[in-house]
Formats: structure tokens, sequence, C-alpha cells
């Protein structure tokens, strides 16, 4: 039954129209449908790119300048770790992202951007512009007005909840607030001695 109905299919008549004809469900005729499609799905041969000598120096010339490394990857269409091997053959160091840096290095580079220049310390960790700026941005700083005033208000009625419990009261009232952003207000009122 199941090819008469694929040969029905095949000979362009639609499902309503063959599922009347055998007498069954609509959502059987459906399923044979999906199969027969992913059957006929041919599967295609990915064609890979060769980059010319210009080409890769202008890349590498990129990650030299401090741009990311995925940014780069995901634009051209190329691997990382090839990016990283062109890189490395014409010696220039790869910038490390914000997921590459631990959490002792992030509490260094904030105490030391205290005293020095961020060029120095973002040279000196070997990270880019943008992570340094990632790391000094709070992630309490991205809420919107509403999860702020909410998250006041909850930390001053009871400012010694967890982060967790916080989480989910406000995801009861309908707030998405994560628990990074929740410590780090905090922490925040509690510099101000406001809890």
């Amino acid at each position: 039954m199941t090819i008469q109905v694929a040969i029905e299919l095949d000979k362009g008549k639609n499902i309503d129209e063959v599922a009347e004809i055998f007498g069954i469900k609509i959502s059987e005729v459906k399923s044979i449908y999906r199969k027969l499609a992913s059957d006929n799905k041919q599967t295609k041969t990915r064609k890979i790119r060769q980059f010319t000598n210009h080409e890769r120096e202008l890349l590498v010339g990129r990650i030299g300048a401090g741009e990311s490394l995925e940014d780069i990857c995901s634009e051209v269409g190329v691997t990382e770790i090839t990016l990283k091997r062109w890189c490395k053959l014409s010696g220039v160091t790869v910038l490390r992202g914000l997921n590459q840096i631990s959490k002792v290095e992030k509490r260094e580079i904030l105490e030391l951007l205290d005293e020095n220049n961020w060029r120095e310390v973002a040279s000196a960790y070997n990270t880019s512009i943008n992570t340094i700026e990632q790391i000094t941005t709070p992630p309490h700083s991205k809420l919107d007005t509403e999860s702020l005033s909410f998250l006041f208000e909850i930390l001053r009625e009871q400012p010694f909840s967890s982060a967790k419990k916080i989480s989910a009261t406000a995801s009861e009232a309908g707030l998405s607030i994560p628990q990074n952003a929740i410590i780090s207000y905090k922490k925040r009122l509690k510099q101000l001695g406001i809890i």
C-alpha cells in the first residue's frame, strides 16, 4: 500500500486526493510523502574554496589588527584551525576571546585596568579590545529598566536571597533575568551601601 501511495504522489496527485483514493488518514499519506521526499534528496558535495596568498595575507592582517577570529571565520567560510595555521606561518599572534580567559585572569584584568592603560593590559593578556570591553561591562548593565527595578525592590526586601531563587521569582513575574546579572547587580548594590 505504501508503494501505491508513493506512486500516486509521484504522479502529481495531492495528499488529500491520495488519502481519499485509498481510504486512509491524511497524516499517514503525509508520513509517506515526507519519507519519499527525504529519500529523493541528493547529497551535495561541498566545494572547498582555495584562497590566494594575497587573500590569506589580508585575513591574517585583520587578525593582527585585532579582529575576532570567530567573526572572520564565519564571514569568510574558513575554519579556525586553518586561519590559526596561516597566522602562525605569518608570525601573527591570534588574540584570545572572552571564552578563552579564566575567571582568575578576568579578576586580574579588572584590577589592572584601575591602574594601567587598557592597551597595555590587552597586550599583556593577549586579548582583543572587544574582550577587555566585555570583561569590564557587568552583566546587569544589559538589563532593561523594568528588570532592574524589579531586582532593586527584591534585593532591598530580601538581600540574602539566592540568585537562583530571585531568578525563579522573576520568571514567575514574566521577566527573564539571568543569575549572573542578579549576582553582579547585588554586588553593585552592596558597593553602594544600599543593601
